[in-house]
């Protein structure tokens, strides 16, 4: 490694929140076109599907209702409790975007990535080498997301479990009703199920950028290496998180104001285009604060 790699990879480590933010837009506005490049070509399908999944729920409003009746008949209360609508509005979301987050969406985080890597180690950037370099390291982004989603899916699975059978106990030994025993669980039962979802996210994100930069490192020993990794940061994970999701999430409500306003013919691709920029800003971060997190020891590199 030259000097002046280890001189950079020195000076980003331990990095606090803003520090993180502020070289994240630095190397941006760096590599302006290559960047830009890849939220077009890479992220924008991602955002395509979803803007596709909110127009079809706010066209066709029985969407969510129909997913929202087999989830309730699933947890075997045929109608007697209020499932919230939010649910049933992600799960479509889920389905309709899955496809391309498991293609496109990886395909540019792996290379958002190794273009991050590229800067700091004084690799000239190149389109056509990151192309290729992401698409070798598509399968060992997708290995970690199926570990990722098999964790999620597990802890959803016990807070529908802990919905289906602890109001149903309650309910049995006279503490509540049915319904006011759901409301309780599910207000218990879903603040330590988003803590802890929030927390797989950040190592999940984390992860992937592990994935990328570290050949022999991926899927679930990925995950164990990235919340090996953010001991003492998690903190920090979750503020960058946090903000990330507050972008993603205002790029939505504007599409559903345009949407219920009407929406002209440019404006589509605009917000498009806001929101794989906001994909590209999440996953530079994440990059930096991977390297923010690594021992002063780079011999790894």
């Amino acid at each position: 490694m030259s000097r002046r790699t280890t001189q950079v990879l020195e000076s980003i480590h331990l990095m606090n929140t803003t520090q993180i933010i502020r070289a994240a837009v630095r190397i941006i506005l760096l590599h302006p076109t290559h960047f830009h490049s890849i939220s077009i070509f890479l992220f924008s399908p991602l955002p395509i599907s979803l803007f596709i999944s909110h127009f079809l729920i706010h066209h066709f409003p029985q969407i969510p209702s129909s997913a929202l009746k087999t989830i309730d008949h699933s947890l075997g209360h045929h109608g007697v409790l209020p499932l919230p609508k939010l649910l049933s509005k992600t799960l479509v979301h889920i389905i309709i975007c899955f496809p391309s987050t498991i293609t496109f969406s990886l395909l540019g985080r792996a290379a958002t990535v190794q273009a991050v890597s590229d800067g700091y180690h004084g690799i000239n950037l190149d389109r056509r080498r990151l192309l290729m370099r992401s698409g070798l390291t598509w399968v060992k982004l997708l290995h970690t997301s199926f570990w990722e989603f098999v964790i999620v899916l597990g802890l959803f699975g016990a807070l529908m479990a802990s919905l289906a059978t602890l109001p149903k106990i309650l309910f049995a030994f006279g503490i509540c009703s049915r319904a006011s025993g759901f409301l309780s669980v599910l207000g218990f039962a879903g603040i330590a199920f988003w803590v802890v979802f929030a927390h797989i996210m950040v190592v999940g994100n984390l992860a992937k950028v592990v994935s990328v930069v570290e050949s022999e490192c991926y899927g679930f020993d990925s995950l164990v290496k990235a919340k090996r990794l953010m001991e003492g940061r998690r903190h920090t994970a979750l503020v960058m998180a946090l903000l990330s999701n507050v972008g993603f999430r205002l790029v939505e409500c504007l599409f559903e104001f345009r949407l219920c306003r009407g929406m002209s013919m440019w404006e589509g691709p605009l917000l498009v285009s806001m929101y794989s920029l906001v994909l590209v800003f999440d996953t530079v971060i994440n990059a930096v604060f991977y390297y923010a997190c690594k021992p002063p020891d780079f011999s790894i590199f």
